[in-house]
């Protein structure tokens, strides 16, 4: 076994300039995207929800612009001040709000909604109601960049249930066998596809930490109101990213290969037969990319996991690599592929055709997956983020959570687990293969602290890559 302590990895801000934090490159430098054509200089912000919400949510962008008050505490890195929006600070570009681009529902739809009987009914009814309202946005002269859902408490009861109904006792996310009825935030999204109108969710707590929660549903959330330039800088960053913007890209050194990632995942179809299909999230070192669609799941006899089968795992990375070409004008020199199980001898073939098909020489192929095996340290404090311990030349565990030294300490609530990484297929050495792991984690435009999401690949989002948006457990 060998022990190393990877780097903290850059990320490229406005003027070319790097930072590891997102929250200080972003106040220091601006977006990577600032100054460039097509950069957001006015967003437009759309909102939805009940009168109270729309109001409680107008009036927190308003209170964005001049700023928040850095948290009290003494890890002052971990919890920075909120600097304000303008053309000087922080996005360098404004967000706005306006009557015209706001929909109220009436408190008797509200009503309606929160007493439809069944879960998919339910579900179903306030996706159909809040997408009518966001399609009569899209509709007007003057139409938002993004929506914000400020979804009432009577609404997120309800809808939250499904969250809850899709968990086992355990705590272990069931949303597939639960089926995809129950998952409203997949379904509001994938409605609002066709009026291309990205989307953002909200709870009255965002605005108003002071909101009254029910007690039943506080008690089966793990939500945590956080302060309120943490906030901001949360869902500011988000509806930059949404609104089209690139706020910050992974640094790369020029004499590196360009590489593709593909992230494989399965899922449950919509189409009513509840059927495992495929896809591939492609995207690039600067996180540009989209989601494919594959072919149907078959049952390996190697583990009685879902696998592609060689056809149909030489059809999705063909494809995938043919919208790369279309995006860059050429082929990656290498693809690194990531899966949360083993790649069965059919998918290893069929892959290794599409690669070879393209003369690519370089190729990766990593199945990731959480361990339960613990370092531990001396002190208080649990191993350090980058913790990189090498069992054999292609397997190694990697700390993608941990004590980070920008932050002086471990922001997190648990224990945190270390991903095991598996190279079946090897075309770069393993540790800059575990660097990589490590700054991919630090490509979800959701969220600006940087250690708190884990690689993993997860259901399909129309969001951002497919390998980096899990929420560490």
């Amino acid at each position: 076994m060998k022990l190393a302590h990877l780097l903290e990895p850059d990320l490229e801000f406005g003027g070319g300039m790097r930072h590891v934090d997102i929250r200080f490159g972003l106040m220091d430098y601006g977006p990577f995207d600032f100054g460039m054509e097509g950069a957001p200089k006015r967003i437009k912000i759309g909102i939805v929800g009940s009168a109270e919400t729309v109001e409680g949510t107008a009036k927190w962008i308003e209170s964005c612009q001049a700023g928040f008050n850095a948290k009290q505490s003494r890890q002052p890195n971990l919890f920075p001040a909120f600097p304000g929006i303008s053309f000087e600070e922080t996005f360098r570009c404004e967000f706005i709000t306006s009557d015209e681009l706001q929909r109220v529902l009436p408190l008797r739809e509200i009503a309606r909604l929160a007493a439809v009987p069944g879960q998919r009914e339910m579900t179903r009814a306030v996706v159909d109601s809040i997408a009518d309202e966001i399609g009569a946005l899209a509709e007007r002269t003057v139409k938002p960049d993004v929506v914000l859902v400020a979804l009432p408490i009577e609404i997120i009861e309800r809808t939250y249930n499904a969250r809850d109904a899709a968990l086992s006792d355990d705590g272990e996310d069931k949303a597939d066998e639960a089926g995809p009825d129950l998952d409203f935030r997949g379904m509001l999204k994938a409605a609002c596809m066709t009026l291309r109108l990205p989307v953002q969710l909200l709870w009255p707590t965002t605005f108003d930490p002071a909101y009254k929660i029910p007690r039943k549903l506080k008690e089966s959330s793990d939500r945590r109101t956080q302060d309120p330039a943490t906030i901001a800088w949360n869902l500011l960053t988000a509806l930059y990213y949404k609104a089209g913007g690139l706020p910050w890209r992974l640094a790369r050194d020029a004499r590196q290969l360009r590489t593709s990632f593909v992230g494989l995942s399965f899922y449950r179809s919509v189409d009513g037969e509840h059927v495992h299909t495929s896809t591939a999230q492609m995207f690039d070192e600067r996180g540009e990319g989209l989601i494919l669609r594959g072919g149907r799941m078959i049952e390996s006899e190697e583990d009685r996991k879902p696998h592609l089968t060689a056809e149909d795992a030489y059809e999705l990375l063909r494809n995938s690599l043919k919208v790369f070409r279309g995006q860059h004008g050429h082929y990656p020199a290498r693809v690194v592929l990531h899966k949360t199980s083993r790649f069965d001898r059919n998918e290893m073939a069929g892959f290794h055709k599409a690669i070879d098909e393209r003369d690519i020489d370089y190729a990766d192929f990593i199945w990731v997956q959480k361990s339960m095996t613990r370092l531990y340290r001396l002190g208080v404090y649990p191993p350090l983020r980058g913790s990189l311990i090498r069992f054999q030349k292609d397997q190694a565990l990697l700390y993608t959570r941990g004590s980070v030294e920008f932050f002086r300490t471990y922001p997190g609530m648990y224990v945190p687990r270390p991903l095991m990484l598996r190279c079946q297929a090897l075309g770069q050495p393993l540790q800059h293969v575990a660097a990589e792991t490590l700054a991919l984690t630090k490509m979800n435009w959701n969220n600006t602290q940087f250690d708190n999401v884990c690689t993993a690949v997860r259901k399909p989002s129309s969001e951002a890559p497919a390998l980096v948006l899990a929420r560490a457990a």
